[in-house]
């Protein structure tokens, strides 16, 4: 869209949204300009003359865009903060008849079938394998990397550590909570890589990301003492290490 000062990440993050292209090159063009009519919007963007009405009308239907008076009438921009909370409104409205719609048809057959879930729960054995499993969650976080360790194995640390600079310049949230005793053992730029925090008391440890995935350390057992966790994308289990991890973390001690 010529003339647009939006970055590439705002455009897309309109068009998740659920504004089409030319919504997004009409909105961003009046938000550049102030107001501008129909005519004026079709030669600041690509959109063609035919198609710029229909578009704005959808604007203003979502919230975006707010019609002028005059001839040839204006079309103002609303601000983006009362956008973005017309659009929350729109959407919340429309989850619920969606939800209200499948909910009423789907779920008595499924209650009649008896169809029962089948959560994901694994049971990891052997420090080399938490260690790839590790490895293998912390490629896929994308938002929120919350790691509760109040032991510190070496070799579950390692692919952890190694880690933590890549996420960072991803700008994804690291939560780090340990030990007094154990942050003795790790490194001293721990702090400058994570927010962390710690407390004296810990019950068992593990990891998860973005809400959506968990592993817990289970410590070690057996004559042989291999070391053990569970490893779990089930909502109700993420949902309740994440809970714990906020009660831990609310009543720990920044570094």
């Amino acid at each position: 869209m010529s003339g647009s000062k939006a970055s590439e990440k705002t455009t897309r993050a309109l068009k998740d949204l659920g504004l089409t292209d030319y919504e997004v090159y009409a909105y961003l063009s009046l938000v550049q300009h102030g107001e501008l009519s129909a005519g004026d919007v079709s030669k600041q963007t690509s959109i063609p003359y035919s198609k710029v009405y229909s578009v704005l009308e959808s604007l203003e239907r979502k919230g975006w865009v707010e019609p002028g008076s005059g001839r040839p009438k204006l079309h103002y921009p609303r601000s983006p903060s009362e956008a973005l909370r017309a659009e929350a409104i729109r959407q919340e409205n429309k989850m619920k008849e969606l939800e209200t719609l499948i909910v009423s048809e789907l779920q008595p057959v499924y209650e009649k079938r008896e169809i029962r879930e089948k959560p994901e729960i694994w049971m990891i054995r052997g420090e080399e394998n938490i260690s790839a499993k590790i490895r293998e969650m912390l490629k896929k976080v994308e938002r929120e990397l919350i790691v509760a360790l109040p032991l510190v194995p070496k070799g579950l640390f390692t692919p952890l550590i190694s880690s933590l600079n890549s996420l960072m310049d991803k700008r994804i949230d690291i939560l780090f909570l340990t030990t007094p005793e154990a942050l003795k053992q790790l490194p001293r730029n721990i702090p400058n890589l994570a927010e962390t925090r710690t407390r004296e008391d810990m019950f068992g440890g593990g990891i998860l990301i973005d809400g959506g995935e968990a592993l817990l350390f289970l410590g070690r057992t057996g004559p042989t003492q291999t070391m053990l966790a569970i490893w779990s994308d089930h909502m109700g289990l993420t949902q309740i290490a994440k809970i714990y991890f906020q009660h831990l973390w609310e009543t720990a001690e920044p570094v």
